[in-house]
C-alpha cells in the first residue's frame, strides 16, 4: 500500500479498515522503511508531541507528520499548531488527542454547539462553515485517486460537477437518540451534560431523572443533551421536551425505551414529528413529503435522505435526464429514487430488503399511480444470486441505480453488475472509501462519466457522492 493510501485509510470511520470495507483484504502493505522503523522506536518513549496539521482526511481527522509518520488528530484544523497526547501507535500511523491549540489555523473557530467537545455526532464544527465542503471534497478525491485502483486516465476524463451545499444548520430530518438516567456517567464536575451547558438557567429542583443524548466520541457512553443545532427546528423543539415526556412515562410505571428514532417532514418549526417507538405526547405514524410532484410517505423507522434542503437536488442529480425501457434499483428504501426513475423508464424494478421500507415503497408507487414499477422485498445479495434461486439482474438493462449502505457493494453484487452489463450504472454513495473500492472493480467494464458531491451532513465528515458510469464500448 502506498503511503498516501495508508494515510487516507487510517483516518476512515464506520467500520472501514484502512480504507477498505466489507471484510475484504486490503492490498499488501509495503515493508517499513528504516526511517519509519526509527520513528516508531522514538515514538515508543514519547507521550506528547507538538504537531502542525497539514489537512483534513477522510473521516474528519487532521493529518500531521512526525518524522515522516502520519499522525491523525480529531478536532484539528489545517494550519493548527497543537500539543497532542498520543493515544494509539501503529506501524504505519499514530493517533493523538489535542491537549492545547498553541496556534490556531486560519479555518478554526469556536464550535457553536456547547456539546461538541464531548458528543460524537459532529466532527467539523470547529471549522468555518464555508470551508468544510471543500475540505471534504479534497479528502474524497484523494481517496478515489489512491485507494480504488481506478485508472488515472478515467478520473482525468471524468466530469466533476460543482459540489452542492445548502443550509449548514437546522437541516436534519431524522435522528436517533439514546435514553438513560440523567445521573449516568456524569462529567468530572458532577453536573449532567445539559446542566454543564445551561449553568444558571435551570430552576432548583428541575432536574429530570431521565435524559436523552448521543454517544460520546469513540465511546459507548452517552452525552445528555437538550438541544442539537443540526436538527431541523421541529426536531430540536421536541428534543427540548423529550426528557419530560419520558419522565411522565416512567412515573406511569412504563419503562422508557432505551433508544428513540425521530423524524420530521420538513424544515419549518411546526412540521409534524413522529417517533419510533411512540411515546405519550410524541406519536408514531407516518409522515408525508412532496418531492417533485410525487407524494412520499415514511416513518421514523425508515431510512430517508437526511438533509431537508437537498432532497430535490440529490434526486435530480442521481436520476438525470437519461431515459430508456427498463431500469432496476438496488437498496431502494422507501422509493426515494424509484419515483424519479419511474418518469423516465417504461418499467422499473426496485429491490429492498428491509420489510418496513419495502412496504412503504410499494405504497408510494401505488399512491402515485406508478403501475409500471414493482418492488421486490429481498436482500440484494440474495436477489442477485441466481445460484441460490434469486432472479438476478437481467442482461442489457438500460439502467441500474444502487444506493448501498456505508459498507458499499458486496463482491458478488459488483460481479453481478459486471455480468449484467447495464448501459448506465448510477452509484449513490455515503462513503468515499467503499465507493473507491467498488469503482476500482466496476471501472474494468464501465467508464466514469461524472461525479457529483453533496454536503448532506454539514458539520460532520460525511459526504454523499453520485457517480454516473456508462458501459464501455467493446
Amino acid at each position: 500500500m502506498a503511503q498516501g493510501a495508508s494515510e487516507v485509510g487510517a483516518g476512515a470511520k464506520h467500520g472501514v479498515r484502512d480504507g477498505f470495507g466489507g471484510g475484504e483484504a486490503s492490498p499488501r502493505k509495503q515493508p517499513l522503511s528504516a526511517e519509519r522503523l526509527e520513528a516508531l522506536a522514538a515514538l515508543a518513549g514519547i507521550n506528547r508531541l507538538e504537531l502542525t496539521i497539514e489537512k483534513i482526511v477522510l473521516g474528519g481527522d487532521g493529518l500531521a507528520r512526525w518524522r515522516g509518520m502520519p499522525v491523525f488528530v480529531p478536532r484539528a484544523a489545517p494550519g493548527d499548531v497543537v500539543e497532542a497526547r498520543i493515544t494509539e501507535r501503529r506501524p504505519s500511523y499514530a493517533r493523538a488527542e489535542i491537549e492545547e491549540v498553541k496556534t490556531p489555523g486560519p479555518l478554526r473557530r469556536e464550535a457553536p454547539c456547547p456539546f461538541y467537545e464531548r458528543c460524537g455526532g459532529c466532527q467539523l464544527q470547529h471549522i468555518e462553515d464555508a470551508e468544510q465542503l471543500g475540505l471534504k471534497v479534497a479528502a474524497a478525491m484523494e481517496t478515489l485517486r489512491r485507494l480504488g485502483g481506478i485508472d488515472p486516465a478515467q478520473l482525468a476524463a471524468c466530469r466533476f460537477e460543482e459540489p452542492v451545499s445548502e443550509r449548514a444548520w437546522g437541516y436534519r430530518l431524522r435522528a436517533q437518540v439514546h435514553v438513560a438516567p440523567r445521573d449516568i456517567r456524569p462529567p468530572e464536575d458532577g453536573r449532567s451534560d445539559c446542566d454543564a451547558a445551561d449553568a444558571g438557567t435551570r430552576q432548583p429542583g428541575a432536574e429530570e431523572p431521565v435524559g436523552v443524548g448521543f454517544r460520546r466520541r469513540r465511546s459507548r457512553d452517552l452525552v445528555l443533551v437538550d438541544r442539537c443545532p443540526v436538527l431541523a427546528p421541529a426536531l430540536e423543539n421536541e428534543l427540548r421536551g423529550l426528557s419530560l415526556l419520558l419522565v411522565d412515562r416512567a412515573a406511569a410505571s412504563r419503562k422508557p425505551p432505551s433508544r428513540l428514532s425521530l423524524a420530521t417532514a420538513g424544515l419549518e418549526p411546526d412540521s409534524p414529528v413522529v417517533a419510533a417507538p411512540p411515546v405519550d405526547g410524541l406519536p408514531g405514524g407516518e409522515l408525508e413529503i412532496d418531492l417533485l410532484g410525487k407524494r412520499l410517505s415514511y416513518d421514523a423507522r425508515c431510512f430517508f435522505q437526511a438533509h431537508g434542503g437537498l432532497l430535490e437536488s440529490l434526486l435530480l442529480s442521481a436520476v438525470g435526464p437519461f431515459e430508456g425501457e427498463a431500469a432496476a434499483e438496488l437498496y431502494a428504501g422507501v422509493g426515494f429514487f424509484t419515483v424519479g426513475l419511474a418518469d423516465r423508464y417504461r418499467s422499473v424494478t426496485a429491490v429492498e430488503g428491509e420489510s418496513v421500507a419495502a412496504r412503504y415503497a410499494r405504497n408510494n408507487l401505488r399512491r402515485n399511480g406508478l403501475r409500471h414499477c414493482r418492488v421486490e422485498r429481498s436482500a440484494v445479495d440474495s436477489w442477485i444470486d441466481r445460484r441460490r434461486g434469486g432472479p438476478g439482474l437481467e442482461s442489457g438493462l438500460d439502467r441500474v441505480l444502487v444506493d448501498p449502505p456505508r459498507g458499499g457493494l458486496a463482491r458478488k453484487v459488483r460481479s453481478a453488475l459486471l455480468n449484467a452489463a447495464p448501459r448506465r450504472l448510477t452509484y449513490v454513495s455515503c462513503d468515499p472509501a467503499t465507493l473507491a473500492r467498488d469503482l476500482g472493480d466496476l471501472t474494468r467494464d464501465f467508464d466514469l462519466e461524472s461525479i457529483s458531491f453533496f454536503d448532506v451532513f454539514p458539520q460532520t465528515a460525511h459526504l454523499e457522492t453520485v457517480a454516473q458510469l456508462v458501459q464501455r464500448r467493446r
